[in-house]
Order: C-alpha cells, then sequence, then structure tokens
C-alpha cells in the first residue's frame, strides 16, 4: 500500500504503491515501543487502553509497579502483551523505580541526607545542582557534560564527587522531579527492549518471541534530536544526567550493562520528536494531555498542514486513515499538532518550536505566497 523511501527535501517518509482510497486505514501501531502516563494521572489512566474517566481512579490495580487498569481485561492483556513477552522485566523495573523515589522522598521528608556535608563529601553545589553547573549552549558542550559525567562515575573517582558512591548527592538523586520520573520510566522499558531483543539475536527466528514493535533497532532508526531539543530548553540536560544516574543505581543488574550514557541518550533525544501524545478521547482542544507514547513505524508519516491521513488512538494502538484519495506516488503525511486553524506564521513557529523544521508544505508555500503578495500589493 506505502512503502517508507527518502524524501526531495530530507529524512524519510511514506509514499503511495498504488492508488489508495478515502477511508482506507494504511497502517495499524498495535502497540507503543515505550510509554509513559504522566505521574499526575497514573491511578485515572488506564495502564493497558489508557482509557481516562473524567479524573476517576482506574478500579483495578497491579500488585506491583503502581499501575492502574479500568478492567481485569486490561490487566491481564497487561500482563500478557507487555510483561510475560519481556519475562516480567517491565514491572520489575517500574517497581523498582517507584520503591527507589518513594524511599528517597520520605528520607529527605525525615531529614536525613539533606544535612550540610561531612568534611569527607565537601561538596559546594549540595543541595540545589545536584550534577550540573550551568547549561550547555552546544553539542561540543553537551558531549563535554557527557564526558564529565562518565569520569564522575569511574571507579577511580573521587567518592565525594561520585553521585552514585556520595550519599548526600545520591538521596537527592533518588528523589526524582516528577518529569524526571516519568522520563525514567519510559527509558526503562526502552532498555528492557534492547536487553531481549540482543538476547534473541542469538536464537532461531522462528523462537523468537519479541515483536516486531518492540524492537530497539527499529526505534533507534528514528532521527535524534538531542541538540535541538537542548537549544530550546537547555536545562533538560540536568534531568537527562539524572535520570540516566537514577536509572544506573537501581535497575536490575541483567539490564545493568545497557544502562549506558549513549543508550539513555538515545531515548530521551529520540521521544523528544518522535512521541505521540496520550490525549483524552474524544480529542479536542479541551483534552488532557495524559502522557507520551512512542510508536516508530508511526514516526515515518511526515507532518502537511493540508494531511491526506489522519492518525487516531484506538486504546494502545495508533490507526493512520486516509482522508481522501490518493494517488500512486504520492507523499502520505500527518498533522503533528492541533495547530491547523492557525495563520500560517503561527503554524511554523509552532511546528519549528515543536518539532524543529521549517514547513514546507503545500499549504504553507501557498499562503506565505499569498501573504506577500498582498504585503507587495500594498
Amino acid at each position: 500500500m506505502f512503502t517508507v523511501r527518502p524524501t526531495s527535501y530530507g529524512g524519510r517518509g511514506c509514499f503511495a504503491t498504488a492508488p489508495i482510497a478515502e477511508g482506507t486505514v494504511v497502517h495499524r501501531a498495535p502497540a507503543p515501543f515505550t510509554s509513559a502516563v504522566n505521574r499526575d494521572f497514573r491511578k485515572e489512566v488506564c495502564a493497558y487502553c489508557f482509557h481516562y474517566d473524567l479524573g476517576r481512579t482506574m478500579k483495578v490495580r497491579f500488585p506491583r509497579a503502581s499501575l492502574w487498569f479500568c478492567s481485569d481485561d486490561c490487566r491481564a492483556n497487561w500482563v500478557a502483551h507487555e510483561d510475560d513477552v519481556c519475562r516480567g522485566l517491565v514491572s520489575d523495573v517500574l517497581e523498582r523505580i517507584d520503591n527507589a523515589v518513594a524511599k528517597a522522598r520520605k528520607t529527605m521528608q525525615l531529614g536525613r541526607g539533606i544535612a550540610e556535608p561531612s568534611a569527607e563529601y565537601d561538596v559546594d553545589y549540595v543541595p540545589d545542582d545536584v550534577i550540573l553547573d550551568g547549561s550547555p549552549e552546544s553539542a561540543d558542550e553537551i558531549e563535554q557534560v557527557w564526558q564529565t559525567i562518565a569520569q564522575r562515575i569511574e571507579p577511580a573517582a573521587p567518592a565525594a564527587s561520585n553521585p552514585l558512591k556520595n550519599p548526600l548527592l545520591k538521596v537527592r538523586l533518588l528523589a526524582l522531579e516528577e518529569i524526571e520520573w516519568d522520563s525514567a520510566r519510559l527509558v526503562a522499558v526502552a532498555l528492557v527492549r534492547k536487553y531481549l531483543e540482543e538476547e534473541e539475536e542469538s536464537t532461531a527466528a522462528e523462537s523468537r518471541k519479541l515483536p516486531d514493535h518492540f524492537l530497539w533497532s527499529k526505534f533507534y532508526s528514528l532521527e535524534s534530536h538531542e541538540v535541538d531539543l537542548l537549544a530550546r530548553v537547555p536545562a533538560l540536560l540536568e534531568s537527562h544526567v539524572r535520570v540516566f544516574l537514577f536509572l544506573l543505581a537501581v535497575m536490575p543488574p541483567a539490564l545493568l550493562p545497557h544502562v549506558t550514557i549513549a543508550n539513555v541518550r538515545a531515548v530521551v533525544s529520540r521521544e523528544a520528536a518522535n512521541a505521540f501524545g496520550i490525549w483524552q478521547l474524544p480529542l479536542s482542544s479541551e483534552s488532557e494531555f495524559l502522557g507520551s507514547a512512542i510508536f516508530p513505524s508511526g514516526s515515518y508519516f511526515n507532518h502537511s498542514c493540508e494531511p491526506n491521513v489522519a492518525k487516531s488512538r484506538v486504546g494502545r494502538s495508533m490507526h493512520f486513515t486516509t482522508t481522501r484519495d490518493i494517488a500512486p506516488d504520492e507523499e502520505l503525511c500527518i498533522s503533528y499538532g492541533m495547530m491547523l486553524d492557525q495563520p500560517v506564521d503561527s503554524r511554523r513557529e509552532t511546528l519549528k518550536e515543536q518539532w524543529y523544521f521549517d514547513c514546507g508544505c503545500v499549504r504553507c508555500a501557498r499562503e506565505l505566497a499569498e501573504a506577500n503578495s498582498s504585503n507587495s500589493s500594498g
């Protein structure tokens, strides 16, 4: 029906290989590679189908990992399609994350671990800037920050400067902020997928259990936007570093070899412009933003301000449906957000800020030309 190939303007896109009728579902992404419900909504959103019942607490709870479900069926489906296929590692890492954060926060509330540094741990950035001093302004500075972090966690590094060995730093590191808590869960599940894919590479294809939508290799083929993201929000680098160090402290031994700077950067940099929002349904301008999910196969649909494909979430899956007849070799495009009713300059500004590109779609080109013509005649 369509193929993914390079576009004339850079990157890859989806192109029809034959005529496609209006109303055709051209693609279904069955489940996210990784996802995270915002912590504020954790009890109010089903962890499997993402159902949101206007703020009401979900009825069914998983005994571990702070997961809530709208029904016993959804809990059973999550166990079967998410946890069992990943050997119980997903629930394990999510439980470890929640327990570590809860314990660290309790320690801080009780006044332990945040006292003045002793002579042995005399560091001048406790308790405010736990990891970084300042914000990066270029790709080279980002690399330098990560190199410094790598040096601080080497076995020979002084304990006072190592957040994993310095008790004053570690308790603050483990007491993640809300946005970091969500990010840690999203990254941890991605690393579970990577670990399992590498294990299965040595087995016969017919005996592999990890579905295609859980493959790290397909996720990794997406474009990284680390430099663009940190140029817009430099303070996020502190969060990324904290998530990396936090996961080093809490992940199970089998997964620790995969908790590398490169792997954590790969997840957070691809999540930046490839994630699909989990929104309250039916979707409207008043819908609550409930979390984020990454569907690698869905990320190959590029944006147009005159989209010919509509994306819609159906439970845990994403469906992509044509909104008009499509000619052979025509690119299939979606809208990235709810900005189509905005003027051309506002739309392009939003796309540049959130998705890091200058929109050159047919509609933008037409409206920019009309605006220039109007200005010239005026």
